[in-house]
């Protein structure tokens, strides 16, 4: 395939496959075990324990290579911190094929929260509906919303080894 010619159908899977892979690879490396499910588990794409599988924590991967990430406004609802989270989304920056990519850990609760109040916002700006697009549940998340979880391990609470 030239470099001008549409990608074939199936890009976006594989894009959010090599994700959960590089997250898998990322908590090995640091000490954990990381399995990746095969199919389709709604809202988990990966598990990871410490090394004495005593600490569990579920990962929802998001992964770009142009662009934002993409999310759905129903993920989105109204949430505060929660004591000994255990839900988390990854998100995998690998925009321009970077050897090694840019890793966002967010707890569950904090980005369901985001995505509810900037859903939330931008609907009253608009009147209570979407500028465009009906009713599309699309919901874009930009670098600058997440800059302040990159590299956030500790917070899976895995005991992971500090390899910076």
């Amino acid at each position: 395939m030239n470099a001008k010619a549409k990608p074939r159908r199936g890009r976006a899977q594989q894009v959010a496959r090599a994700g959960e892979f590089f997250v898998a690879a990322e908590l090995s490396r640091r000490g954990a075990h990381a399995a990746v499910y095969v199919g389709n588990m709604p809202r988990i794409d990966l598990v990871a324990s410490n090394v004495d599988q005593i600490r569990t924590a579920s990962i929802q991967v998001k992964t770009r290579t142009a662009g934002s990430w993409h999310a759905r406004t129903t993920d989105g609802r109204p949430s505060k911190k929660k004591r000994g989270e255990t839900h988390f989304w990854i998100f995998v920056d690998i925009l321009n094929n970077k050897a090694k990519p840019d890793f966002y850990i967010i707890p569950e609760w904090w980005i369901a929260n985001d995505i509810h109040e900037r859903h939330a916002a931008y609907l009253k700006r608009y009147g209570g509906k979407r500028k465009h697009g009906g009713d599309s549940t699309h919901h874009s998340i930009n670098l600058d919303r997440i800059a302040q979880w990159k590299d956030r391990w500790d917070i899976l609470g895995l005991d992971l080894i500090d390899v910076e």
